[in-house]
């Protein structure tokens, strides 16, 4: 590994997690990989491997430590090396895999979560009917949804047990080698700039990308539309869950 940094990004789904990774694949001398462990296909995103092994599934699911060290050597030329897992692809792999790296000083670990669970599951429900089997990307903004309530419910309920199952897992690392941060907080450059850091970017690299965040588009963080202006029957969800603990979520 020599002095490359290595890094993971842990998230529920629908967090800003794609930004996340764009974001950091563009900060001088790091390379960040997307979902390099979904079920049946690996999502490099920016970067594709010279090496045929790290496109195969088998070899990935085979020897899932291998499968990265092998990728990081391909990036060896770059000082910071990650890619992101979401909350599904830890559940469907099982919790010893992340607690292995949860447990490494040679990993530091970036926890993205999003504290409205409304939002976050009408967005993952939207994201479903939009990208079905397809990697998924941010939305349409101009697309809409109807959600049943009890379809909501399993929702929140499945993306409190993928946080749930990240934070037992990261319970076992030493606090100096996690990053938290919560979905908003993706719209602040004072945060941002800190997570840097926290990778080992010097002061002039740090203040380069934040330059370009202010002028580069791409690298803007935009929510897009709220809730009430994605879901067609808002007001029967709002009174669906009137008396639930979720009220505050969504102005009851």
């Amino acid at each position: 590994m020599g002095d490359q940094t290595r890094f993971i990004i842990l998230a529920g789904p629908r967090t800003g997690s794609t930004y996340l990774v764009d974001y950091l694949d563009a900060a001088p001398g790091t390379r960040c990989l997307s979902e390099l462990f979904q079920d049946d296909r690996i999502d490099f995103r920016t970067h594709q491997p010279a090496d045929p092994r790290l496109r195969d599934v088998a070899f990935r699911d085979a020897d899932p430590v291998a499968f990265l060290d092998l990728l990081a050597q391909e990036a060896a030329a770059c000082e910071r090396f990650g890619f992101k897992m979401i909350g599904n692809h830890i559940a469907s792999r099982g919790p010893d895999f992340l607690r292995q790296i949860c447990v490494s000083r040679a990993w530091k670990k970036i926890y993205l979560w999003r504290d409205d669970l409304f939002e976050q599951s009408a967005s993952f429900l939207l994201a479903h009917q939009h990208f079905g089997g397809e990697i998924w990307g941010r939305t349409p903004d101009q697309r809409r949804i109807a959600i049943a309530p009890r379809d909501m419910v399993a929702c929140l309920h499945m993306v409190q047990t993928l946080y749930f199952l990240i934070e037992s897992a990261l319970a076992a690392a030493q606090r100096e080698d996690v990053f938290a941060l919560e979905y908003g907080e993706l719209g602040r450059p004072s945060v941002m700039a800190d997570l840097l850091r926290f990778l080992g970017l010097p002061p002039a690299a740090v203040d380069l990308l934040l330059e370009r965040r202010a002028s580069d588009p791409k690298l803007r963080f935009d929510p897009g539309p709220r809730l009430a202006e994605r879901v067609v029957n808002y007001d029967e969800l709002l009174s669906a869950f009137r008396n639930s603990r979720y009220r505050r979520l969504i102005g009851q």
